[in-house]
């Protein structure tokens, strides 16, 4: 199928900008998603770009089937050979095959938000906590928050009651994540960034590999995405 059917003039002028970095801005139900579906395609099929060679990043599991399902219809078989999925997803492969050279062994579990909620529970029993007057959700979104800034728990700042309490809190959890074998979502990113860091030859094999990038919904990107994609 012809890869610029159907596609507006802003559009296909977005999808044959192919010459250094692209920002679109556009709003909501304007065809975003579609153009970087074609973009691909527009990559692959024109600039003959090896699809081992371009990453696209989407923010839901949804999103990236529904980005895989159009690049099928314009593409055939070839999607198999495209790196596609969520900044969580992609970093989870990442830590598979490299994380052992920071000390994140291959078969890390990945707790999920019940999972998280438990293990703050457990955290705050054994610092003598109540979690009944001090609830874990609260602990749950600063370390989190935390986490998305690249705050470490020894670097977490303590401006009040309540930062203190979650400070302990975050460095007892941390600990038995780290003793279990476990990651949880914001690890995934985190811990990705600190590898890149730390072994800059694991970061050159994947700066090698991406010569294109493409992020969906770029401006709800979080200080952590950013410096991934960066």
């Amino acid at each position: 199928m012809d890869i610029l059917e159907g596609l507006n003039p802003a559009q296909r002028e977005a999808v044959e900008s192919t010459n250094g970095p692209l920002l679109i801005l556009a709003g909501p139900g304007s065809g975003k998603t579609r153009v970087i579906a074609h973009r691909v395609a527009y990559l692959i099929k024109v600039w003959e770009i090896n699809p081992y060679h371009i990453l696209a990043v989407t923010f839901t599991n949804k999103a990236a089937r529904e980005m895989k399902e159009r690049l099928y219809h314009l593409l055939g078989d070839t999607v198999e050979d495209l790196t596609i999925g969520t900044f969580h997803a992609i970093c989870a492969r990442i830590l598979r095959r490299e994380g052992s050279q920071i000390g994140v062994e291959p078969r890390f579990v990945i707790y999920d938000d019940d999972d998280q909620l438990s293990l703050i529970k457990r955290s705050l029993i054994e610092l003598d906590i109540d979690p009944k007057r001090s609830p874990p959700r609260p602990f749950h979104s600063a370390i989190s928050s935390a986490k998305s800034h690249l705050t470490a728990p020894e670097d977490y700042v303590k401006n009040s009651y309540f930062d203190e309490g979650a400070g302990r809190v975050y460095q007892r959890y941390q600990e038995i994540l780290d003793d279990t074998n476990a990651l949880d979502f914001d690890d995934l990113l985190m811990k990705t960034v600190s590898l890149f860091r730390q072994c800059p030859e694991v970061l050159y094999k994947y700066q090698k590999r991406y010569h294109h990038v493409l992020v969906d919904e770029f401006q709800d990107t979080n200080t952590v995405q950013y410096k991934l994609a960066k």
